[in-house]
């Protein structure tokens, strides 16, 4: 894929990964996954930790994470092509980070993603604590976790949600509709795992009528928080992903004893190959269930 900015430059930005694959990723992870199914359309669904990647899968996963902003204009391309950047930068940090994969079985293509990440403080590290190094949510918003969740809680408790997207060069077909599903039910599973500790808590950002209520779809007790995000700097890689429309609002995602059985009633939504709205049912079971 080329890129051509607003100058006039032009630069090869990521031509050769226009189409993402991981050939024979379930071969290759190390250890088990928090998270694996197999669709009925041939989806290989993936909840992992970096760790458990080989080195050139996770620079491939980087890779369809900008794929997919600049996809989208989020993302600006002269900054892109001016660094050169062949993958989103990441640190060691992606190494204990969740990553949900939706692949094309026979080929491979990364279709879907969505990432959980930790907390970047050292162990013991209160969201209180002056040490404390902010989520990006308190970065972008120029808030403080501790005054929501409390200034005692662990860090260590709190998990990021970000980049639940889609491949948007994915055609148009069944298996493209139920790709979003899949990647929230996967990443889901990791969250699970999150909100049965003490304090556990989700955080992230997202629009109302988007993330958030899709979200609130999953089962999840989804509280939003009006604070409205920062203005990006100049040197800001994501800059554009800030002009938009809608606002997007910070969002803080528990369990009130929903997610489970929601999360068990999509699974069977998306294994039945129903042709049916996955949205309504779930806004149907919701209903009911209340």
């Amino acid at each position: 894929m080329t890129v051509t900015t607003g100058d006039g430059r032009r630069g090869p930005l990521l031509r050769e990964h226009s189409d993402i694959q991981l050939p024979g990723v379930e071969s290759a992870l190390r250890g088990d996954p928090v998270f694996q199914a197999v669709s009925p359309e041939d989806l290989l669904v993936l909840t992992v930790r970096g760790a458990q990647l080989p080195d050139h899968f996770l620079e491939r996963v980087y890779a369809f994470r900008l794929v997919q902003y600049l996809r989208r204009g989020w993302v600006d391309a002269a900054a892109v092509a001016d660094r050169d950047l062949r993958h989103e930068p990441y640190d060691e940090q992606a190494l204990l980070d969740f990553h949900t994969l939706v692949l094309e079985r026979e080929t491979g293509w990364l279709r879907g993603y969505g990432t959980l990440a930790v907390s970047p403080d050292p162990a013991g590290t209160t969201l209180g604590d002056p040490s404390h190094l902010p989520f990006v949510v308190e970065r972008d918003y120029g808030m403080r976790l501790a005054a929501t969740l409390g200034a005692r809680t662990p860090s260590s408790a709190v998990r990021e949600g970000k980049r639940l997207v889609r491949d948007a060069g994915m055609p148009r077909s069944h298996a493209a509709a139920t790709v979003p599903w899949w990647v929230y039910l996967a990443w889901a599973a990791a969250c699970t795992e999150v909100l049965d500790r003490p304090g556990g808590t989700v955080v992230g950002d997202g629009k109302k009528s988007g993330a958030v209520h899709q979200l609130g779809l999953l089962g999840f007790r989804v509280r939003t928080l009006d604070v409205a995000p920062l203005p990006p700097g100049p040197s800001d890689l994501y800059a554009p992903m800030w002009n938009q429309r809608e606002r997007s609002y910070p969002f803080l995602l528990t369990d009130d004893g929903r997610l489970r059985p929601t999360l068990d009633h999509l699974t069977a939504l998306l294994m039945s190959e129903e042709p049916v709205s996955i949205r309504a049912r779930l806004t149907r079971f919701l209903e009911t269930s209340a």
